[in-house]
């Protein structure tokens, strides 16, 4: 089909037909699902051998680095799970811990017991180690989500990422002024 503007003109259907890659003659689609349907010696008219059926390929038969990986979703949605669960139990630990301390020993943090001191800068410590880890998931997440390896994972990590500091933040808060 031309186009009725003549100063521009387009290719026929024939022309693009002739440009497109290979299909099996069944028209089930590109190089990696033809080569149930032809022994493993037969080359394509291009010169290049079938792909393996368990790969995506590009259109020069070469397979594509993020083929079928689903790791990046599954990695990304432990790393914030992990992130979360230990975020929270410091959390509770400090938001348990801190009122009783303060009131016992008096208003500054000089003033409680070294062990008390040495437990809340780990606690801390152990915060900002998740803040990692969590920031770590968040962009894994959005890559496998934007990628499409595993893309409810990522978008469950996603989630948990952004909601988990939230809900700590707000587990700490209320259980230091429930206990002080």
């Amino acid at each position: 089909m031309t186009s009725p503007d003549f100063m521009y003109p387009q290719p026929t259907d024939d022309e693009l037909a002739a440009q497109q890659p290979y299909t099996a003659a069944l028209g089930l689609g590109s190089h990696a699902h033809d080569t149930s349907h032809r022994s493993a010696s037969h080359k394509h008219s291009s010169g290049h051998p079938p792909a393996s059926t368990n790969a995506e390929t590009d259109l020069d038969g070469a397979t594509s680095a993020g083929a079928n990986r689903p790791q990046l979703g599954k990695v990304s949605l432990v790393l914030t799970i992990v992130a979360a669960g230990l975020s929270l139990l410091s959390s509770i630990v400090l938001g348990v811990t801190i009122g009783p301390s303060e009131a016992e020993f008096g208003d500054y943090f000089t003033d409680v017991p070294r062990w008390y001191q040495n437990l809340a800068i780990a606690l801390a410590g152990l915060q900002v180690l998740c803040a990692a880890l969590g920031v770590t998931g968040l962009i894994m997440g959005i890559v496998s989500a934007g990628t499409g390896r595993a893309r409810t994972q990522g978008f469950v990590a996603i989630a948990i990422a952004i909601s988990a500091p939230l809900i700590s933040l707000g587990t700490f808060l209320v259980l230091s002024f429930t206990f002080a």
